[in-house]
């Protein structure tokens, strides 16, 4: 799913550049606006109507039971955190590659760099590596992802940029540990409501990191938002990874409650 979500993001940026070229990007947000309305009436119209399994006595019940769970909480954050800081440097595309001056065509690379690394990247692992190795890799992975965006500190070219994001973007192969972790250790009674809430929450943060990232950015520039990006949210990785360490339960990984 990622990697369509991914591929699809690729093919609307060079559908949105097109448009650009005969419309304005007013009445392109417009037609964007259309889109999303066409895309609920068909959530709403066209799928069928799958009511809620019945419950039986003493099911746990509400998000709450997700949260009390420190085993699928730390998961939760592990999946919320890294993308939270890897949105800085699409958040500040526009200026960066003004900047530079590589004109939109900048612009486009800059903004494709990054899913085009984690498509990479989520393709070798899923294709070439072994499931308990994606696992045994998941949190080194998770704790270096962030770190090629310091090199921002240095200014770089826009090949160099480039090649950052697509180094960060390989990182992100660490996900398909994390899958597997979150599937098998979150209680089955709970895993619709928390796989929502893994959703949900994944794009509130991105929205919440891009908009800290354009604050910050108003006081210490482009570059050394993404570095700082880069390394608080390193050290955010590490520190979540030996919780997630030590909630594992010896042997299989079982939850352990709050």
């Amino acid at each position: 799913m990622r990697i369509v979500a991914q591929s699809t993001l690729l093919v609307g940026y060079g559908l949105g550049g097109l448009l650009l070229t005969v419309v304005v990007p007013r009445h392109a947000l417009l037609i964007t606006v259309g889109t999303f309305l066409a895309s609920a009436a068909l959530l709403r119209l066209g799928t069928r109507r799958r009511p809620a399994r019945t419950r039986e006595a003493g099911d746990p019940r509400g998000t709450r039971q997700v949260f009390a769970d420190r085993r699928v909480l730390v998961l939760l954050l592990l999946s919320w955190v890294p993308p939270m800081f890897s949105v800085a440097p699409e958040a500040l595309a526009a200026p960066y590659a003004d900047d530079l001056g590589a004109g939109s065509t900048g612009l486009g690379l800059l903004m494709c760099a990054l899913p085009v690394g984690t498509v990479a990247g989520e393709v070798f692992a899923g294709s070439r590596l072994r499931p308990v190795t994606r696992e045994r890799i998941a949190l080194p992975l998770v704790c270096l992802t962030l770190l090629p965006y310091l090199g921002y500190a240095l200014h770089p070219s826009l090949p160099s940029a480039l090649l950052l994001l697509l180094l960060s973007g390989a990182g992100s192969a660490y996900t398909l540990g994390l899958d597997q972790w979150f599937v098998r250790d979150v209680p089955q009674e709970l895993r619709g409501r928390a796989m929502t809430v893994l959703s949900a929450g994944m794009m509130t943060i991105q929205g919440v990191g891009m908009a800290l990232a354009g604050a910050a950015a108003e006081f210490v520039g482009v570059t050394a938002t993404v570095a700082g990006a880069g390394a608080l949210g390193a050290v955010c990785c590490c520190a979540l990874a030996a919780v997630v360490r030590r909630t594992e339960a010896p042997g299989d990984r079982r939850p352990r409650q709050s």
